[in-house]
């Protein structure tokens, strides 16, 4: 087959220009080919790559609020433990001066100490339980945003296997179409040898 195309190639002029254009032709259907597949193959990575920024964009900012709500919390925290000083101080300054100016005073102001234990004691106990319940919350808080988390994680491995599905995909269907071009060629490369030998028969005729 090689022989006989140089032979033609040599003996009609013609024949090897329409045969270096047929194979230019095809040669640059198959590099077209090519080139769509690779740029629908780079896009594809640019949309994963893309997604997984904004995934972890979305993860930082859900850690960064819990973060600030939890701040504030203990802010408010202190702020009540500093109160809670100033009035264990003040109280006990008024306590001094009743003691101070007179007995019957005293005596007033041990009724009125006690009192003052007695709602100290229960605005300490107040105080614990706000501030345990303030640490119950952020407990749970902090257990929603793991929770939030590994869903985030989850959807971003999910997002991961759906990209390399898609991609899987486009590579099979660029297979397939690589494989029907390869038929394609091969039916064209039969006509040519049809054409090929039509017209060394129409030659030999000619020439007996």
């Amino acid at each position: 087959m090689g022989n006989l195309i140089e032979n033609l190639k040599k003996s009609k002029p013609e024949f090897r220009n329409e045969f270096d254009n047929y194979i230019q032709q095809v040669k640059l259907e198959n590099r077209e080919e090519l080139s769509n597949l690779y740029s629908t193959i780079n896009s594809l990575r640019e949309q994963l790559d893309s997604s997984n920024f904004k995934t972890k964009d979305l993860v930082q900012q859900a850690i960064s609020n819990k973060s600030d709500e939890i701040n504030q919390l203990k802010s408010t925290i202190s702020e009540l433990r500093v109160q809670l000083e100033r009035l264990k101080f003040e109280k006990r300054e008024a306590v001094q001066k009743q003691i101070q100016s007179s007995s019957d005073e005293i005596k007033q102001l041990k009724t009125a100490c006690g009192e003052l234990r007695k709602e100290l004691e229960n605005l300490k106990f107040e105080k614990q339980k706000a501030v345990q319940e303030a640490i119950v919350d952020s407990s749970q808080e902090i257990k929603d945003l793991k929770l939030s988390v590994s869903e985030l994680r989850d959807e971003l491995e999910n997002l991961k296997f759906e990209k390399k599905e898609e991609v899987q995909k486009t590579i099979l269907s660029s297979s397939d179409e690589i494989e029907q071009l390869k038929s394609s060629a091969q039916t064209l490369r039969e006509e040519l040898e049809k054409v090929i030998s039509k017209y060394e028969k129409k030659t030999r005729g000619a020439k007996e």
